[in-house]
């Protein structure tokens, strides 16, 4: 296998601002679509049309007195004005501030407290329950239309149709240390974090997505993960503007559409996660779906770690490579496997400009195969936290709270969260060995596994399942399969058949909702 070399430490001189990219994409590909919305028959921005809303938007902005690195919110959910905004934006040299808009009304009112933005600019058909305060200086928008006579905005694109779009529009003049992007983690282990990301770091982890994929302008990608998330940025947004690529812009995942997307908008690789990947093997499939596979030269999948069994059924039921990688919000693009250059059970190598080890409980570094907690530092990761009280925490190097080891080749095996882990009697268990060995029956489509309290070992392990349509084993049956891969202490004290697996609004498994479903059903305290 041909070894792929990591640069220790990005080339400044490379870095090229938001605008003079922009600028650039107009200037050579024109009318070539460069945002197209899937859900709304093919609606669609060019590159020159952003180009010339992205200067209105300047103006816009300079009329407002917004700095550089001004906090601007922006509400929405995955429509076509979303991305325009997001470069508008960061074309002028604001900053991006956005928030899952399906999170309620009070963490979403907590979150807009702590970034404290100059600006909100919010959808216009989405009940958001916003304050009504002029001092938030509210503005909504609706259907962006650079022809400029679309009535069905009465707001913020109405607005820019009074600017200019000529080409000598203001620029706050955004340096690589800026602040460009503000978003929020998961909150899957604890409340959500601000995390502020530098429109250097987004550069270089553009810098990675472009080499594990060999990303060129040629290509179509397929993005229905919400833009609220910083990895959409990482893995679409930035990469696309960087090459020239066309974003397919999709509203969530639908299974219902997905071969329908693929046969009408041929885009020729897709951003996947695990919970996407388990629906699109939950039935067979028609012929004609897998045949509409055939001209995407792969799909990924992140978020967390994909289970063997899962990876190897798919790629033997449509063909398509799939591609693993991990990364966070806070740390970008951690670990990747590449387009020809892979192995599966991994997350792949250490990113371009990471600083990656595994270190251990006294914070050493450890050997080759050895187990300890993944820390990382360099270019990719965010420079600090937004806290509650609206300071900073500053980020030097992050330990990521995952567990896992680097084997001979330099490949990252995730074996779980350091939260996770269950002491049963002293001894330390992983709760996703447990859940790859349920993975590997045939009848289970998916698994998580809890640990629960006990009175004479202190925890047990207790699984959740859900079945694949059709399935047939029983709990007894699918107990007596990991008996045979599992060491006895291993072995879960109990197993939960449910229809489905809880998740986040990130496709990560809710191990909370667990816990609480099993002391409110089936603890006997």
């Amino acid at each position: 296998m041909p070894v792929h070399s990591v640069p220790s430490a990005p080339d400044k001189r490379r870095y090229r601002s938001i605008a003079a990219l922009l600028k650039s994409h107009a200037d050579k590909h024109g009318e070539k679509p460069f945002i197209v919305s899937v859900d709304e028959g093919g609606r669609n921005i060019t590159f020159n049309e952003l180009w010339r809303l992205s200067n209105r938007m300047s103006r816009f902005l300079a009329d407002r007195n917004i700095i550089r690195g001004g906090r601007v919110a922006v509400l929405s959910d995955n429509r076509l004005e979303l991305p325009v905004l997001y470069f508008s934006l960061l074309r002028y040299g604001a900053a991006f501030c956005t928030i899952n808009v399906e999170v309620n009304g009070a963490n979403l009112r907590e979150m807009l407290a702590r970034i404290n933005p100059e600006l909100i600019l919010y959808h216009q058909d989405l009940e958001l329950g916003l304050p009504q305060d002029s001092s938030l200086n509210l503005i909504p928008f609706g259907m962006c239309d650079t022809a400029g006579d679309n009535a069905s905005d009465r707001g913020l694109f109405e607005t820019l149709k009074g600017y200019s779009d000529d080409d000598d529009a203001p620029d706050a003049g955004a340096e690589p240390d800026d602040l460009c992007v503000l978003s929020f983690t998961s909150g899957t282990s604890a409340a959500p974090k601000g995390v502020m990301h530098r429109f250097g770091n987004y550069f270089w982890i553009a810098d990675q997505t472009i080499d594990m994929w060999k990303l060129t302008g040629k290509d179509r990608i397929l993005e229905f993960r919400s833009l609220s998330w910083a990895s959409s940025h990482m893995l679409c947004l930035m990469p696309a503007l960087r090459t020239g690529a066309t974003i397919l812009l999709a509203n969530r995942f639908s299974r219902s559409q997905f071969f329908n997307w693929l046969r009408n908008y041929t885009p020729t690789m897709v951003i996947g996660v695990p919970a996407v990947i388990n629906m699109l093997l939950e039935s067979e499939p028609d012929p004609r779906d897998v045949a509409a596979t055939k001209k995407l030269r792969f799909m990924s999948s992140s978020t967390a770690p994909l289970m063997v069994e899962q990876h190897k059924q798919f790629e033997s039921t449509y063909g398509v490579e799939l591609v693993q990688l991990y990364g966070m919000s806070e740390g970008g693009i951690v670990a990747s496997n590449h387009v020809g250059e892979r192995r599966i059970g991994t997350v792949g190598r250490s990113g371009l400009y990471q600083n990656l080890q595994i270190v251990g409980l006294n914070g050493k570094r450890l050997n080759t195969g050895e187990i300890g907690e993944i820390e990382i530092g360099g270019a990719q990761p965010a420079s600090g936290y937004l806290l509650a009280d609206g300071t900073i925490e500053k980020i030097e190097r992050l330990k990521t709270g995952d567990l896992g080891y680097l084997d001979d080749d330099g490949f990252l095996v995730i074996t779980g969260r350091a939260k996770d882990i269950i002491i049963r009697g002293g001894v330390n268990i992983a709760p996703l060995e447990i859940d790859q060995c349920l993975c590997a029956h045939p009848d289970i489509r998916e698994a998580a596994t809890i640990g629960v309290p006990d009175k004479v070992y202190g925890e047990k392990p207790v699984s959740f399942a859900s079945l694949r349509p059709k399935a047939k084993a029983s709990e007894a049956d699918i107990l007596a399969h990991c008996a045979n891969l599992l060491a006895n202490f291993k072995m879960p004290s109990e197993l939960i058949l449910i229809d489905d697996v809880p998740k986040n609004n990130r496709g990560k498994v809710d191990r909370k909702s667990l816990a609480e479903l099993w002391e409110k059903n089936y603890s006997n305290d």
